[in-house]
């Protein structure tokens, strides 16, 4: 079995999951019985939350020799030492995270080695508090960071850490907490304001760490000190060195920095040295060449600004060369004529109408006057300006406010069905995506509203499902993502809903786990494909692992008690018990030998007999149990057992009445085989129970020695 984005998920567990005593609503480690002291006591923990070791980069990016040094990660460790919490804020661009990583590594390494640290997923709702026992247990050596810029901690939430913290503190552990300004609710003391590091020291650092020496060099501010040590060196000083001292300006984001020394590494020594040697030269035309070529670098490793700024700012409004470009950039790798055809179509119908592209200059020389390379195949491409597309996107956006909701209906109109650029919408929705990470009012959640329900076909939602589940994983737009998630799911609309569905069964679902279950819940209040969907989502997670099935098993049953009314328990409970998916069987094994997985089993079809909404769906999951004990592949005692307490604590109607009692169409061998079965099993008193008031106590009491089919309740001989 395999998610949504083509990951294989893991093999259902071979054996039955080791579930211990439960207590329900117990969360001391201890249980002390009063009165009669025999019994079953069951203790269940909620699941913990997913933990993600620090990826090498990350942990190599917050050390030498790539460090660009500032107060931050020691003024965090200071805290880490006293009170084991430190929380880092800090706007973005400021360094908060990898600042929050060297702090752990400053406070916890020891001469035994590093230590091991670990992302921990924030897998709780905004109006939540996680609970205790969700958190992992103190382990000496052991540092966490969790990444809460992109979403609200309520005061709940932050005097739960804050104890968990010092639990932490006290086996030799801790805890960062990476925040935006102002966003701490909880104890100031523990605050750290963020020192943003250098942005030139950023670069160089990593230049010398790849070994781009010269790279390097051409960034160096002190030029006069390079050439001294040069002049002791060798007979002629390097006179790239200094060259680009002023590309990287001080308020550069370290992300940014690290961005324009990958650039800066790409071009070859030997091309900026013949630019700076032509500059040098006494032609007045071959030292305009090397002007030339030294801009041409700068813009290159910029990204092109100031290129743009003259193709979309010069003078004149420019308005076709604007969208022609904006159209390539978009479009990028599209046909040329399917690029001129998008561009027609911008603005209003008039506007368009208007608007000749074919008149004065050709398209195709407008497309090369504004960077568009043309290809041999007649495509739009970028070769000679890479990232030029992506910049004149960035650009557009910022600097055309006025024109941004004309933007917007344009995109949609050329990814509609009948659109020019259908084929390309996934692309368009990807630079969308990052055009939402630095960019105000970005078109990114429109137009994935947009795709969802004006135009539902698979294609669409599919597309839709990968870049909000992407969108989750990005820091600047993770809340944002959360949310349409959950108000998606809870809307009537099929289609928005499907998206929910198979975002929570693919890579959402996995990372998440919490937040998953709490949308799929609003999901099965609903019958439809979605609703299928989910309950797949459900079960397939169940069948992936021991703490799975657990999650599963104890969310479903949590469901089933605070949500009475509600279909989302009913639904998914007939779900991890229909033999058509890979659960049932680990279910029947586990209630063998866990008393807690056999009433949860009990008590599961109880509140689910009771709803007449899933009559139908209940019994032919009967039916399915009793087919899978008449073919083997259920064990037969303990299925059967199983559904004697069931029927022995249910007032027989609906599905369970039909199970038990026939129907015109349900006549077959299995069936007789699991009636004439249920009549001959004796009544379980059910003492495994730890309910006070269990109502198959109760139905174990008032019943007398025979069956509810009419049986002697005795073996047959």
């Amino acid at each position: 079995m395999t998610t949504l984005d083509g990951h294989d998920l893991p093999q259902p567990p071979t054996n039955p999951p080791s579930v211990g005593q439960s207590a329900v609503g117990n969360t001391g480690p201890t249980v002390q019985v009063g009165g009669s002291n025999h019994g079953n006591i069951n203790i269940t923990r909620l699941p913990k939350l997913p933990v993600i070791p620090i990826p090498r980069d990350d942990q190599k990016a917050a050390l030498e020799p790539v460090w660009a040094h500032t107060p931050t990660p020691q003024r965090a460790a200071n805290l880490l030492a006293a009170h084991g919490l430190a929380v880092i804020m800090g706007e973005r661009g400021t360094g908060r995270r990898i600042s929050a990583v060297r702090a752990l590594h400053t406070h916890l390494s020891t001469p035994a080695g590093p230590p091991q640290l670990f992302y921990l997923v924030a897998d709780w709702d905004e109006d939540e508090a996680p609970e205790r026992e969700v958190l992992p247990e103190p382990v000496a050596g052991h540092g966490y960071l969790i990444d809460a810029t992109s979403r609200f901690f309520s005061e709940d939430a932050a005097r739960t850490l804050t104890a968990w913290a010092e639990e932490l503190h006290d086996a030799g552990s801790c805890l960062v907490i990476t925040r935006n300004q102002r966003d701490w609710r909880g104890d100031s003391r523990f605050e750290i304001e963020a020192v943003r590091p250098d942005a030139i020291q950023v670069a160089r650092n990593h230049l010398a760490a790849w070994g781009s020496h010269a790279q390097a060099g051409w960034l160096q501010q002190d030029v006069e000190r390079s050439a001294t040590r040069g002049l002791l060196r060798q007979a002629a000083p390097d006179r790239t060195v200094g060259v680009l001292s002023d590309l990287i300006t001080r308020s550069v984001s370290p992300d940014d920095a690290f961005a324009i020394a990958e650039r800066l590494r790409g071009i070859a020594p030997e091309r900026l040295a013949k630019a700076v040697e032509r500059i040098d030269a006494s032609s007045p035309p071959e030292r305009e060449q090397g002007i030339q070529e030294l801009r041409r670098i700068r813009e290159e490793v910029l990204l092109w600004t100031d290129f743009l700024e003259q193709t979309l700012t010069g003078t004149g409004t420019r308005g076709q060369d604007r969208v022609m470009l904006l159209a390539a950039a978009y479009l990028e790798g599209a046909p040329i004529e399917r690029c001129i055809k998008a561009a027609t179509v911008f603005g209003a119908r008039d506007e368009a109408v208007a608007r000749r592209y074919r008149e004065g200059r050709s398209p195709r020389r407008r497309l090369r006057d504004v960077g568009v390379d043309i290809t041999s195949s007649d495509t739009a491409a970028f070769h000679s300006r890479p990232g030029l597309a992506r910049s004149a996107i960035r650009m557009d956006w910022h600097h055309w406010a006025d024109e941004r909701e004309a933007t917007t209906r344009w995109l949609a109109r050329i990814t509609a069905p009948d659109g020019v650029a259908r084929k390309w919408t996934e692309q368009i929705g990807s630079r969308l995506l990052e055009l939402s990470i630095t960019e105000v009012e970005s078109p990114f959640f429109t137009l994935l509203d947009t795709w969802a329900t004006i135009y539902p076909d698979e294609q669409y939602l599919r597309i839709v499902t990968a870049l909000i589940a992407q969108a989750a994983e990005t820091e600047e737009l993770a809340r944002d993502a959360h949310k349409q998630l959950l108000d998606w799911a809870k809307k009537p609309d099929a289609h928005r809903r499907k998206v929910v569905a198979w975002a929570c069964s693919g890579r959402y679902g996995m990372r998440w786990p919490h937040m998953a279950l709490v949308r799929l819940r609003h999901i099965l209040a609903v019958d439809d494909e979605a609703t299928r969907i989910a309950a797949t989502a459900l079960t397939a997670y169940a069948a992936a692992s021991t703490e799975g099935f657990q999650r599963v098993v104890e969310t479903v049953e949590t469901w089933l008690e605070k949500h009475q009314t509600h279909l989302a328990g009913p639904r998914a409970f007939l779900a991890l018990t229909d033999p058509a998916y890979n659960v049932l069987d680990t279910l029947v094994s586990a209630a063998q030998v866990a008393p807690a997985v056999r009433d949860f089993l009990i008590n599961g079809w109880m509140q689910t007999l009771r709803q007449p909404d899933v009559r139908d769906d209940a019994h032919q999951v009967l039916l399915g149990w009793a087919r899978a004990a008449h073919e083997g592949r259920l064990d037969r005692t303990a299925t059967f057992g199983i559904l004697t307490d069931v029927r022995n604590a249910h007032t027989p109607l609906d599905a369970m009445s039909r199970f038990l009692y026939g129907s015109p169409d349900q006549d077959d061998h299995a069936l007789i085989e699991a009636r004439l079965a249920l009549a001959n099993l004796r009544a379980c008193s059910h003492t495994q129970c730890s309910e006070p008031h269990c109502p198959l106590k109760e139905a174990a009491g008032s019943l007398p020695d025979t069956s509810a089919a009419g049986g002697t309740g005795e073996p047959r001989s």
